[in-house]
């Protein structure tokens, strides 16, 4: 590249809108820009953009293979290996129709997000009649009392034998309950992580099935091997992955590669823990790109997981 100013582009699936900062990199794109980081946003309608490293950032559960490719196509990436995060793959304690599991079981989405992002593509994308099929099969699945539309929705059962058998099926999964207590309190820890930085954020709830409430600490901690090695699996760069701690051992139950903001999306409260966490993942990106520029092009290179 002849532009001396070092150039980062981001994957997207949907076309770029400047309004849509629900995700933590928006905040990781600030610092970078203070730093003269140039930030290009593309997807795989606009194609390749020349740039000195990429960041895919599609809040998808499957990457599709153009995408990728694409990806490939920079001297530098994060995240262009994290291809399939569906829940089957990776998570702890999951239950067939024909297992035997006397205690509590949750049951949710395979997808990411309760396939929410997919969802919202298949509104945008494609020809209009397919768009309408679409929002009138939401409808559908929406007014099913099985129906699985957000994390508000994942249901917990005293056993396994009382799931119906409708969950069964490669949709959802059915998962041990493995809940973290402190006191009173139910506990959810997040590994959250970029490169050879790892973090766990920890939340406290009066709720099983935890979302945001109390915010207790994110810090700068040594990884379990099992969770390292969910990251190598899934090649991941990038993201978190939700665990509770039980006797000791981590038992994962939910993977992300897109983060979202969350009760940390008002930067005038955030939380200074966590500041520093995006400004330690901003510098991280920052040496990714400026180490590549001017840098020859390998076939593919990518943040090593620690």
């Amino acid at each position: 590249m002849t532009n001396s100013k070092a150039r980062l582009a981001i994957i997207n699936e949907l076309p770029y809108s400047p309004d849509d900062r629900r995700h933590m990199i928006v905040l990781i794109e600030d610092a970078l820009t203070a730093m003269g980081v140039e930030i290009v946003h593309i997807n795989k309608a606009t194609g390749y953009v020349p740039a000195d490293a990429v960041f895919v950032h599609i809040d998808q559960s499957i990457i599709s293979p153009e995408a990728r490719a694409l990806a490939l196509r920079y001297p530098a990436s994060i995240n262009a290996y994290a291809t399939d995060i569906r829940k089957f793959r990776y998570i702890d304690g999951l239950l067939g129709r024909d297992d035997t599991w006397d205690a509590p079981v949750i049951v949710k989405s395979n997808l990411n997000y309760a396939g929410m992002p997919e969802r919202n593509a298949a509104r945008q994308e494609g020809p209009i009649a397919r768009r309408l099929l679409n929002r009138v099969a939401n409808r559908l699945r929406r007014q099913s009392k099985y129906a699985i539309q957000s994390k508000e929705d994942y249901r917990i059962y005293p056993t396994l034998s009382d799931v119906p058998r409708h969950y069964f099926r490669n949709d959802y999964v059915v998962q041990k309950f493995m809940a973290e207590h402190d006191g009173e309190k139910n506990v959810l820890r997040e590994y959250i992580f970029l490169g050879d930085l790892h973090y766990q954020n920890i939340e406290r709830s009066d709720q099983l099935i935890i979302t945001e409430d109390e915010h207790v600490s994110c810090k700068p901690f040594e990884p379990h091997p099992h969770l390292l090695a969910t990251r190598r699996r899934l090649g991941l760069d990038y993201g978190k992955i939700d665990f509770t701690l039980i006797d000791g051992e981590p038992f994962i139950f939910d993977a992300n590669k897109t983060l979202g903001l969350g009760e940390f999306g008002d930067t005038a409260w955030l939380a200074e823990d966590v500041a520093d966490m995006l400004r330690a993942f901003a510098d991280e990106v920052f040496r990714l790109a400026t180490k590549q520029k001017n840098a020859p092009k390998p076939d593919a290179q990518f943040l090593e997981v620690g």
